[in-house]
């Protein structure tokens, strides 16, 4: 329920921010690409630091359960800030309302998100149970991208046909999903039990120099974490290159499809597809190894983004199978990643003696989180200068070149990926012997 929740609102800003901030709001491609890129490395700066704050956090709900209880409504608010146009506020202070709303709802994103990230790491400490979960939770958050997906578009349409105000959509469908994860999350904090603490309460401190503590520690735990420093690399890459695809479709139904609506389809193939293959590739990384499971993966999408780049596409229905082709390969990518991610915790104990699982989940939304903000920047200087201009109709090198940013930026990104992860270390037999090592450590006086 929890992953479903998070990602009605990471599909909401992912699939649909960019286009709204052009489309509806009026801003430029390159505004609207800056505004997401500081909001996301605003977000990222806070992940290292908000997982220092629940590392230390004791309380009679456990150590990350109470951010579920506390945070959701706050963040719901905010999601329907970042898509209200407010009537009135002139042109040109439409981007600092922009940014102001999208920092708001980052930083309450990072309140939530980060600890409940974690949760995966002390709920289990088997390797081959963490690659179960990884699959339960992906479906979840297929689930939830896959609503998303099919029932903004569609209720952007319906409330649009009522009213004539594309705002007035776009507010109600963020109002209905912002309504839905908060009640997700209240059902996922009464349901979910954290183990008994078995660490000591930290020693009090100020928040400021443990906060610069967690940053400073994050940088030295990449220095000597090497598989950790890999899985950060993969995801990087992935969230950088691989999400062109996922933010430009809307844009390419709109002006080569000719077909705005045939765009949701489209958009919940990816989670769909998540949804039903993440049990395949769950076993798939505990009957071989999670790094194969990532680089099968890799081979299945690379031909789906030449595919989609060298064939003309303005059909709908060729669209589908394009993206249908390229999902089931990036589909291991969510699975593997957060099954990776909890083994990094133990190899950094087996160093240090020592756990830090929202450290590491807070550094590596950072990171994750950092891609995406550069993605949007990025695809917003990439539309403007192949010519994008929002609303009007788009010539033949116009669409050419958005086709590229489409295809072959993730393309490159999915060759990244592999080679980072082709010495990727720790299969299920060097995390049974990490698992005695630490042990071992445990028990010795």
């Amino acid at each position: 329920m929890g992953d479903t929740a998070l990602n009605v609102y990471w599909q909401g800003i992912s699939l649909f921010l960019f286009f709204f901030y052009t489309e509806v709001m009026g801003l430029s491609a390159t505004n609207a690409g800056l505004t997401i890129f500081l909001a996301s490395f605003w977000d990222g700066l806070t992940d290292p630091w908000m997982g220092g704050i629940a590392d230390r956090t004791r309380s009679r709900f456990g150590r990350f359960r109470p951010y579920l209880l506390f945070g959701p409504p706050l963040l719901g608010l905010s999601f329907v800030l970042t898509f209200w146009v407010p009537g009135g506020l002139p042109a040109a202070w439409l981007p600092a309302y922009a940014l102001l709303t999208h920092l708001l709802l980052r930083t309450l994103y990072t309140v939530v998100a980060v600890p409940y990230s974690a949760l995966s790491a002390r709920m289990t400490r088997a390797s081959d149970e963490r690659a179960r979960l990884a699959g339960w939770r992906m479906q979840g958050a297929a689930l939830g991208g896959l609503a998303t997906a099919l029932a903004t578009p569609w209720a952007v349409e319906q409330l649009v046909s009522l009213t004539g105000d594309p705002r007035l959509g776009w507010l109600a469908a963020a109002v209905l999903m912002a309504a839905i994860a908060t009640l997700l999350f209240a059902l996922c904090f009464a349901s979910v039990r954290e183990p008994a603490e078995d660490d000591p309460a930290p020693p009090p401190g100020g928040a400021l120099r443990q906060g610069l503590r967690d940053v400073a520690g994050g940088a030295a735990m990449l220095r000597r974490n090497g598989p950790l420093a890999r899985v950060l690399i993969a995801i990087v890459m992935a969230s950088l290159c691989l999400t062109m695809l996922s933010k430009t479709l809307l844009y390419w139904f709109k002006y080569a499809v000719g077909s705005e609506a045939a765009a949701g389809p489209a958009l919940a193939i990816a989670p769909l597809t998540l949804l039903l293959l993440a049990p395949f590739w769950s076993l798939v990384a505990r009957r071989s190894s999670k790094r194969t499971a990532w680089l099968l993966g890799c081979a299945i999408a690379l031909p789906g983004y030449l595919a989609f780049f060298l064939l003309p596409m303005r059909d709908a229905s060729d669209v589908y199978l394009a993206v249908g082709a390229i999902s089931l390969g990036t589909s291991a990518f969510a699975v593997v990643f957060w099954a990776m991610l909890p083994d990094t915790v133990e190899y950094d104990h087996w160093l240090t003696g020592e756990r830090h699982e929202a450290k590491v989940f807070g550094f590596a939304t950072f990171a994750q989180k950092a891609a995406l903000g550069l993605n949007a920047l990025l695809l917003g200087v990439l539309l403007d200068l192949v010519g994008f201009t929002p609303g009007a109709t788009q010539d033949t090198a116009t669409l050419a070149g958005l086709k590229a940013i489409m295809t072959l930026v993730p393309a490159a990104g999915v060759l990244i990926t592999a080679a980072a992860l082709s010495a990727y270390p720790i299969d299920g037999r060097y995390h049974r012997a990490l698992r005695d090592r630490i042990q071992g450590q445990d028990r010795a006086p």
